[in-house]
């Protein structure tokens, strides 16, 4: 064991889920600031165009996989992540100054742009740190990022909008305190600052750019066959058209985009409309509605850290049935969303059954799956394919709840997840048996 090689091994490990972890913070801001957008005079925004408004974000997030997998494959993951959290701060804290939904349209794309620049090149940068054997593992760890990220960031996004809030009354004349929501764009801009920081510091994309050996050799693995034909002359190399366009032939990573948009769906509904759920069941300020939305995020702690482990040792690096069986138990769970919920501890654990069974088939699939399938060399172009066809069901987790739950009745939407989760396992189902090719 090389004391220098594991040390940056574990420092790439430790930044990159740094920086997905916190750009959830400006990802989810205005997710929790829309409940506290209807106290200030100066905004007046209907539930549809707070929809659209999640949805123009959702679309540049879904467009810009496309661009920046391939672009993190030519230009290498640590240039293009710097440039995503620079964009994601501007973005955020222009959004802080807006009362016109054109101004929340505009620097919801750019921050749209921002955030698609974050999943494909921290999974890029990962698969050169990290080997196929210990894949599983690894990412299931390390996919705490955005379900720990989005636990912090949903209350601390409350609490900046209390904390600089200010004194006044409800509708029944009662003193409340008045929620600041720019504060929860301020804040968490503030905090995806200081890590950009770090990463231009720290984050370094692959061993050999600190002199050290390629990930396989360093473990004596053996290399894909894609990576064999690659060093033959058979295939083009990193970042080239030919292996954008051998990852685009392969079946499976299709497979995978399919399982993945239902997936999305689901997640990004949670996601932007969850804090109003709480809200509107349960009768609860923003602070504790974001509370217990994000026992969702703890539930996925669990989820992601055991489906990981269940794949790599349960099922021997087979990807597809930890996520199939997970998101049949998804589906079930819905099934509690088509009745009324107004306890906030049985709203908490029915947040958290959620997290635990959404999120372990969510980072198999966009992470470890596509690492796998992609290649170290195409992981890049592959996350970017899969994430970016599952985020187009998550412009439909934008718009969809804000045309189902009107009038508070959230019925018909929970039916809607339950049908497109059971959709995702069958669309999985074809690939229980199939393993990473190797050498």
């Amino acid at each position: 064991m090389n004391p220098r090689y594991e040390r940056w091994r574990w420092i790439t490990f430790g930044v990159t889920w740094l920086i997905y972890a916190t750009f959830y913070f400006t990802r989810q801001a205005f997710g929790v600031a829309k409940v506290a957008l209807g106290d200030d005079s100066r905004v007046s925004l209907s539930r549809e165009d707070l929809g659209y408004i999640d949805s123009a974000f959702l679309v540049t997030y879904m467009l810009g996989q496309f661009l920046f997998g391939p672009l993190g494959d030519r230009f290498g993951p640590r240039r293009i992540l710097l440039f995503g959290l620079t964009l994601s701060v501007v973005a955020a804290v222009a959004t802080g100054f807006c009362t016109t939904f054109l101004g929340f349209i505009a620097f919801s794309i750019l921050q749209g742009v921002a955030q698609s620049s974050g999943w494909s090149n921290v999974n890029k940068t990962m698969s050169s740190w990290f080997s196929l054997r210990e894949r599983g593992r690894v990412i299931g760890w390390w996919c705490t990022h955005y379900t720990v990220g989005a636990a912090v960031a949903l209350p601390f996004a409350g609490w900046m909008m209390t904390l600089f809030g200010s004194p006044g009354t409800d509708v029944d004349g009662q003193p409340r305190i008045v929620p600041y929501w720019p504060a929860a764009f301020w804040g968490c801009a503030t905090v995806v600052a200081v890590v950009g920081v770090v990463a231009w510091f720290l984050l370094r994309s692959r061993p050999e750019d600190v002199a050290l050996p390629p990930i396989e050799d360093y473990h004596g693995e053996p290399k894909s066959l894609l990576e064999e034909e690659i060093e033959e002359g058979e295939v083009a190399p990193d970042g080239s058209w030919k292996l954008v366009g051998d990852v685009l032939a392969s079946p499976t990573i299709w497979m995978l985009a399919s399982s993945y948009f239902f997936i999305k769906l689901a997640r990004y509904s949670f996601i932007f409309w969850g804090t109003m759920f709480v809200a509107e069941a349960v009768k609860s300020d923003p602070f504790t509605s974001a509370l217990i939305a994000a026992a969702m995020q703890v539930g996925g702690v669990v989820g992601v850290i055991g489906c990981g482990y269940v794949s790599d040792r349960v099922f021997q690096s087979r990807r597809a049935p930890a996520a199939v069986l997970s998101l049949l138990s998804a589906a079930a769970i819905m099934c509690a969303g088509l009745w009324e919920i107004n306890d906030p501890y049985i709203m908490a654990g029915f947040f958290f059954l959620v997290g635990v069974f959404l999120f372990g088939p969510d980072s198999v699939i966009s992470a470890t799956a596509s690492m796998d399938f992609g290649t170290k060399r195409g992981a890049g172009t592959a996350t970017g394919i899969v994430n970016g066809i599952g985020s187009i069901g998550g412009i439909l987790g934008g718009i969809l709840p804000a045309k189902l739950t009107t009038g508070g009745n959230w019925t018909a939407l929970f039916a809607v997840l339950l049908i497109g989760l059971t959709i995702s396992a069958c669309l999985l189902a074809p690939l229980w048996r199939t393993k990473p090719p190797t050498a």
